[in-house]
């Protein structure tokens, strides 16, 4: 396979049109559709962007004895299994973070400790959030990782703090009420916040 046939290839298999590649590397359409019909090679630092863009190594670009994508494709790979292998750790420590809040707030019931367990959950967020600024120009199917965390995180780290924010207006209340009133509302607020949120991270990632 030529290399104008791998860059429309891997083009193509990314979902992107000549016009998003070439805002991608800072080149004009032009030079995208001439590197696609032959007529022009990508320079040295473009080949560098085209593999970083691509996720395929700048050696399956160069040489054409790679006949297709699978000969030489592990960059792709790679990011893929280490996303999904950061994902899986991080939200499993979601889920650990869950539990100490659970235990914080209905075992001890301390709003001090419920508040300081809710901290890891941000180191948890803020670690993911660095290794892919790390990552720059991420193909399409590893950026979908990115929606999914932070979608998940919206269901695993919103219920407490939307509890304690419903603890402090229930202080305002001025007639008693049920505590199981005050737990549908609670929920019924948190499922709408998540599923706002999912929805706000499906159109903004």
């Amino acid at each position: 396979m030529k290399r104008s046939e791998k860059i429309t290839a891997q083009r193509k298999a990314d979902g992107l049109s000549q016009e998003e590649l070439a805002d991608r590397l800072g080149v004009s359409r032009q030079a995208v559709s001439r590197w696609e019909q032959g007529s022009a090679l990508p320079d040295a630092n473009n080949l560098v962007q085209l593999s970083r863009t691509f996720g395929v190594t700048t050696d399956y670009l160069l040489h054409d004895d790679y006949e297709n994508d699978q000969d030489l494709p592990p960059v792709r790979e790679n990011r893929e299994t280490h996303f999904r292998q950061l994902f899986a750790i991080l939200v499993m420590l979601e889920v650990m973070v869950l539990i100490i809040q659970f235990l914080a707030v209905f075992v001890l019931q301390s709003v001090f400790f419920g508040i300081l367990s809710f901290l890891p959950m941000v180191a948890v967020v803020g670690g993911f959030e660095y290794a892919w600024q790390k990552n720059p120009r991420p193909a399409p199917s590893v950026r979908r990782f990115r929606l999914r965390f932070y979608q998940v995180t919206a269901w695993l780290g919103f219920y407490f703090p939307v509890r304690l924010f419903m603890e402090k207006l229930a202080v305002c209340y001025p007639r008693p009420y049920l505590s199981i009133v005050f737990e549908a509302i609670t929920l019924a607020v948190y499922l709408t916040a998540a599923f706002c949120v999912t929805l706000e991270l499906e159109k903004r990632l």
